[in-house]
């Protein structure tokens, strides 16, 4: 996953309801929020039913308190599935979840504009300089690794 503490913006061909670039997650779209994901890996094992999706027992609700059996058995993760998390644990870790981000900022707000217009003469260092527009301002540092000095890299034999 990732930014997915961002909210893209809104157009009717990627129209999101909420701050996540995906409408769905995993490779066949079967989770539709970071709580559900999280729900998913901690109570997985828990909720085991050997049914398919859309066929949980009676008195039961999928993605809640049952988790029809996997499309692949050998691709389960033992480490995981029955965590014993609260709902407010399973909270606070969604919370955590939507501060990440990877960094990556566009330098442009719209890298698809024209910049200004071709000028003749000079170079190409420094024809159209005055049209030119500035790049926006990148987010603050965080303050645990703004004061950090980079560690020194190791001298190459």
């Amino acid at each position: 996953m990732r930014d997915v503490a961002l909210t893209p913006p809104q157009c009717p061909a990627t129209e999101a309801p909420g701050p996540y670039f995906q409408k769905a997650f995993f490779h066949d779209g079967y989770f539709k929020s970071l709580k559900q994901v999280v729900h998913f890996y901690n109570t997985r094992d828990k909720y085991a039913y050997p049914e398919t999706s859309g066929h949980c027992p009676k008195g039961t609700t999928e993605k809640v308190d049952c988790w029809p059996m996997p499309e692949v058995r050998n691709n389960i993760d033992m480490t995981s599935g029955n965590l014993g998390l609260t709902d407010e644990e399973e909270n606070q870790i969604v919370a955590f979840l939507q501060t990440l981000s990877d960094g990556f900022t566009r330098p442009y707000l719209n890298s698809d504009t024209y910049t200004g217009a071709c000028m003749k003469g000079g170079s190409a260092t420094t024809q159209g300089n005055e049209h030119l527009i500035p790049t926006p301002l990148l987010p603050a540092c965080a303050s645990a690794i703004c004061g950090v000095a980079p560690v020194p890299s190791p001298s190459i034999p």
